[in-house]
C-alpha cells in the first residue's frame, strides 16, 4: 500500500472508531463552524459543537436550567440538567462522549415548566414550581460510584428542607455555604439556609421586603470601599433590582434599588468580575414592545448606594433574552429563539457589549417568544460551555478562537510535537498555556496575545494517548482545540529539506529515530521554500501558500459589483477577489434585475409586466400590454365603479396604479385624466 494510502487509512481508522463510540453513546450533531452553520442545521459564529444530548436521552420531558459541578477529587464535570419531572446527571468530562448517568426525580405533586439548580460545596440544590417541592437537596460525591458507561440510573432524594412548599429560584454564596432561595410560594422575597452542617442543613435567616425573582451573591471586591469584603447580592425583583447587604443573614439590609424605564419583567442579571457593573436581562421589554431588539441593561454601581443605567444595549437581534452569566470579559446569555449569544464587555468602548460568537438551537425561530435555550453554563475549566434548550435539549459547545496546525498528528513516544497555535484578536494577552492532559513537557507556559505561535509539546502517555485539547486562558476565561495524535512505534516521518517542520509525502519513513531532516507532519508542496507549508495564512500573492490546492482564499479579498446585463448600472450581488477586474463597480448598483437590460433605475416601460423602472412597483406602461389607464377593478373598462374606487385612492401618496401622470400622488390632474377615460374599452 503506498504511505499515502496508509496514512489514510490509519486516520480513517481511528476516526470510525471514534464515531462508533460516540453513536453508541446516543450523542449527535458534532462539528466545527463552517461558513456560518453547523452541520448544514445549526447557525453559529466562532463556535464549535462538542455533542448535542437530545431530550429523548434524558427522560422525553423539556429542558429548563442547568448547573454544573465539577468534583474535586477527580476533576470530573458534571451537567446538572433541570427537566420539568426532575434533575438529570452528564457526565461531560469527555465533551465529545458526554454520559448520561442518571436522574433525580422532583419532590411534590406534579411537573413544572420551571426549576432551578445550583452546587453549595458538593451538594445539590433544587426548588421548582411544583406545590411541595421544597428545597430538594442531593450529595454530588454519590456520582464518583458510577463512572463507567451503563444504563442511566435513578437516584433518591438525600434531604428535603422545608419552610415553603414552592420556589422559583436559588441563589448560593462563593466561599461560605448558604444558599438563597427566591420567590418562595410565588411572592416570598429571600430565605437563606446555611449547610455548614450538610446532615443537618438551617433556616437561618429571610429578607420579605419584595418579591425576589433571581439573585447573585457575590464577595464584593469592587471600588467602593464600604461594602468591601461584604457578602452583597443584586437582587432581580420583577418591577426593580435591589442591591442588599447579605453579610448578616439575619438581618439583611436593603442598599439601593433601581430600574430603567420604561421597564417590563426584570428577571436577572449577574455582576462582572470585577464587580463594578451589573449586566441585567428585562424579560418582557421585547415581547411588549418597550424596545426593537433584543436588549441588555448595563447598569454602573461602582457606587453601590447609587447604581447608574450605562447603556441599553441592542444586541442586533429579535429574540426574548433569558438567563445571562458573565466570566471574565465575556458575557453568555440563552435567549430563547436566538439560542447562546456570546458577547465581548468593553466598558471603554462605545460598544459595550460586541457579539463575538452565538449558537443558535432554534434555527427556524427569531422572534421574541418563551420557547428555545433557558440557561447556560460557562464556568466549566475545560472551556466546555452547557446550554440547554426546552425542545432540544442539552448541547455542548465550546468557542473558536484559538486552532492548533497540524490537527493530526503521529508520533513516536520520544518526537516532540511542533504545534502552531492560531488566537484570534479578540483575546486579550497575556495568555496562558495549559499542559494538556498526557502530556508532561511544553514549551511556554505563556504567549503574547493574538497572532500564530510556535509550540512544543513532548513526554506523551503511550498507553491512553488518543488525542489532545490544547487549552489557553485569557481575559477570565478557557479557550480549547483538539489535535489528533497517535503515538506509536510506526509513526511515520517526512523528508523535510527546508527545515520548516513540515515534509513530503514522497519519501516517507515508517518507525522511530529516523535522523535528521524528517518531519512528523505531511503536506509540504514545496519542501524548497520554508514560507510555502500547511498552516499558513495564504495572502494574496498568486502562490498556494498553504498547500491546501487552493490559491489566496485566505487574501484580504476586495467586494465589488458588476453590471452582468450590460444596463450601465450594477447588480446587489457582492462578489470578491484578491485583484477585482477593472470593470467592477465598488458599490453596489440600483439595479432590481441584473440579468434584464430593459430594468433598472429610470428605465423606460416596455409593456412587458415588469418593473422596467425599479421602483418595486409594474405600474402604466410598464404593464402587459400597456394595460388599462382607469380601469381599477380589472373588468376591461372604464366605468363609475371604477371612478368609485379611484376617490378612495384621492390625497394618497406613493406607487399607486390611481396615479395616472405617475407624479406618486393621486391628485386633481388624475381625476381629469379619469373622467376622460370614462366608457374606454381596454
Amino acid at each position: 500500500m503506498p504511505p499515502l494510502a496508509l496514512l489514510q487509512t490509519l486516520f480513517y481508522r481511528n476516526v470510525l472508531l471514534w464515531i462508533c463510540c460516540t453513536l453508541s453513546l446516543g450523542v449527535v450533531a458534532q462539528g466545527a463552524c463552517i461558513g456560518g452553520m453547523i452541520n448544514e442545521t445549526w447557525p453559529c459564529h466562532n463556535v464549535e459543537l462538542l455533542a448535542h444530548v437530545p431530550n429523548v436521552m434524558t427522560g422525553e420531558q423539556n429542558a429548563n436550567d442547568l448547573w454544573g459541578w465539577t468534583d474535586p477529587v477527580d476533576g470530573r464535570e458534571y451537567v446538572l440538567l433541570g427537566k420539568r419531572n426532575g434533575t438529570w446527571f452528564v457526565d461531560v468530562s469527555e465533551p465529545k462522549q458526554p454520559r448520561v448517568v442518571g436522574k433525580l426525580a422532583t419532590v411534590g405533586l406534579a411537573n413544572s415548566l420551571w426549576r432551578d439548580v445550583k452546587v453549595v460545596g458538593n451538594h445539590m440544590v433544587v426548588v421548582s414550581e411544583v406545590v411541595n417541592s421544597r428545597l430538594q437537596v442531593f450529595d454530588l460525591t454519590r456520582l464518583r460510584n458510577h463512572t463507567s458507561i451503563a444504563p442511566p440510573i435513578t437516584f433518591s432524594t438525600d434531604t428535603v428542607l422545608g419552610g415553603f412548599s414552592k420556589a422559583h429560584n436559588l441563589a448560593v454564596a462563593p466561599d461560605e455555604p448558604l444558599v438563597f432561595v427566591c420567590g418562595s410560594n410565588g411572592t416570598g422575597g429571600v430565605l437563606v439556609y446555611d449547610f455548614a452542617d450538610t446532615n443537618s442543613p438551617a433556616l437561618v435567616g429571610s429578607w420579605t421586603e419584595s418579591y425576589v425573582h433571581d439573585a447573585h451573591v457575590i464577595r464584593y471586591a469592587g471600588p467602593d470601599t464600604l461594602y468591601q469584603g461584604k457578602l452583597m447580592a443584586a437582587a432581580s425583583c420583577a418591577t426593580d433590582f435591589r442591591i442588599l447587604d447579605v453579610t448578616d443573614v439575619g438581618d439583611i439590609q436593603e442598599v439601593s434599588s433601581a430600574a430603567h424605564q420604561p421597564h417590563g419583567y426584570l428577571h436577572q442579571g449577574w455582576f462582572s468580575a470585577d464587580h463594578r457593573y451589573f449586566f441585567l436581562g428585562d424579560e418582557t421589554d421585547e415581547t411588549n414592545g418597550i424596545v426593537n431588539g433584543t436588549t441588555t441593561y448595563v447598569w454602573d454601581v461602582q457606587d453601590l448606594d447609587s447604581p447608574l443605567l450605562l447603556g441599553a444595549v441592542d444586541l442586533g437581534t429579535e429574540g426574548t433574552d433569558h438567563n445571562l452569566y458573565a466570566r471574565g470579559d465575556w458575557l453568555f446569555q440563552s435567549n430563547y429563539n436566538d439560542g447562546l449569544r456570546a458577547q465581548l464587555f468593553s466598558p471603554e468602548s462605545d460598544d459595550l457589549l460586541q457579539e463575538m460568537a452565538f449558537f443558535d438551537t432554534q434555527p427556524d425561530l427569531s422572534i421574541p417568544g418563551f420557547s428555545g435555550s433557558w440557561s447556560n453554563y460557562p464556568f466549566f475549566e475545560s472551556g466546555t460551555i452547557a446550554v440547554s434548550d426546552q425542545t432540544k435539549g442539552l448541547f455542548l459547545v465550546r468557542t473558536q478562537f484559538m486552532r492548533g496546525w497540524p490537527e493530526l498528528i503521529t508520533l513516536c513516544p520520544s518526537d516532540t510535537a511542533h504545534i502552531l497555535l492560531e488566537i484570534d484578536s479578540c483575546i486579550v494577552g497575556p495568555v496562558s498555556v495549559l499542559v494538556p492532559d498526557g502530556v508532561q513537557w511544553v514549551s511556554t507556559d505563556s504567549l503574547p496575545g493574538p497572532g500564530t505561535w510556535p509550540v512544543d509539546i513532548a513526554g506523551f502517555d503511550w498507553d491512553d494517548m488518543q488525542g489532545m485539547t490544547l487549552r489557553i486562558a485569557a481575559g477570565g476565561l478557557v479557550h480549547a482545540y483538539d489535535v489528533f495524535i497517535d503515538v506509536t512505534e510506526d509513526a511515520a516521518h517526512f523528508p523535510d529539506l527546508d527545515g520548516d517542520g513540515y515534509g513530503t509525502f514522497d519519501g516517507v519513513v515508517f518507525g522511530c529515530n529516523p535522523g535528521p531532516g524528517y518531519a512528523h507532519v505531511g503536506g509540504d508542496c514545496n519542501d524548497l521554500d520554508a514560507d510555502i507549508r500547511p498552516g499558513l495564512i495564504d495572502l494574496c500573492d498568486g502562490i498556494d501558500t498553504d498547500c491546501d490546492q487552493t490559491i489566496d482564499e485566505d487574501g484580504e479579498s476586495i467586494p465589488f459589483y458588476l453590471d452582468i446585463d450590460g444596463d450601465g448600472v450594477a447588480g446587489s450581488q457582492v462578489f470578491a477577489s484578491c485583484t477585482p477586474p477593472s470593470y467592477a463597480f465598488l458599490e453596489p448598483g440600483m439595479d432590481c434585475n441584473d440579468l434584464d437590460a430593459t430594468m433598472f433605475p429610470g428605465g423606460a416601460p416596455t409593456m412587458a409586466g415588469v418593473d422596467n423602472d425599479c421602483n418595486g412597483y409594474i405600474l402604466g406602461m410598464e404593464q402587459l400590454g400597456g394595460g388599462c389607464p382607469g380601469d381599477l377593478n380589472g373588468d376591461q373598462v372604464v366605468t363609475i365603479q371604477d371612478l368609485l374606487e379611484f376617490l378612495n385612492f384621492f390625497g394618497s401618496y406613493g406607487f399607486l396604479e390611481a396615479d395616472l401622470n405617475f407624479d406618486q400622488h393621486v391628485g386633481v390632474a388624475d381625476l381629469l385624466l379619469m373622467l376622460g377615460y370614462l366608457g374606454v374599452e381596454c
